[in-house]
């Protein structure tokens, strides 16, 4: 009988897929959508672990939406803002940074590794937003909108800042 061993280089955090769609040209900056799940409230307090980009290699259209998932040709273009603790603590990170399944051509490694944010708090999402590159803004959409898709990783604390796991 085969053995199959399942090797992580540590346990996956709870996690939330966020659609940011975009349906119209020419636009600069792309607000997130407001999250209740990822928003820390006063019986909860969410801490943000990582964020891993989704590529079209990986899912070709947002599962609510069922836009296609951004071409590699705008997220080239793209700059993330999170806005935390009051102030934009992650201000213009490329969003390739968060790439982490785009290997050259041919390779079939692929690392599906979040970008570490170790335990930020209060990330306001509606305030934070995507930047274009100056002067590209938005492509044009006539082909169909698109999203950019985000794994989201957290951890859930209780009002004594207990470890939530589960529903609640």
């Amino acid at each position: 009988m085969d053995r199959i061993i399942l090797v992580a280089d540590e346990p996956r955090n709870c996690s939330e897929l966020v659609e940011v769609p975009v349906t119209t040209t020419g636009l600069f900056r792309i607000n997130f959508p407001d999250n209740q799940q990822l928003r820390s409230m006063r019986t909860q307090d969410i801490r943000i672990q990582g964020i891993r980009l989704i590529t079209p290699d990986v899912a070709s259209f947002g599962p609510i939406t069922g836009y296609r998932t951004a071409p590699v040709a705008e997220l080239k273009k793209c700059f993330l803002v999170l806005y935390c603790e009051g102030w934009e603590k992650a201000h213009y990170i490329p969003l390739q940074v968060l790439n982490d399944t785009n290997m050259p051509s041919g390779t079939a490694a692929h690392r599906y590794s979040a970008t570490k944010f170790g335990s930020w708090r209060n990330v306001d999402w509606g305030k934070s937003y995507i930047l274009y590159s100056n002067g590209t803004g938005g492509s044009d959409v006539s082909g169909g909108n698109y999203e950019f898709l985000f794994d989201v990783e957290y951890t859930k604390l209780d009002a004594e800042g207990k470890e939530i796991i589960g529903p609640s």
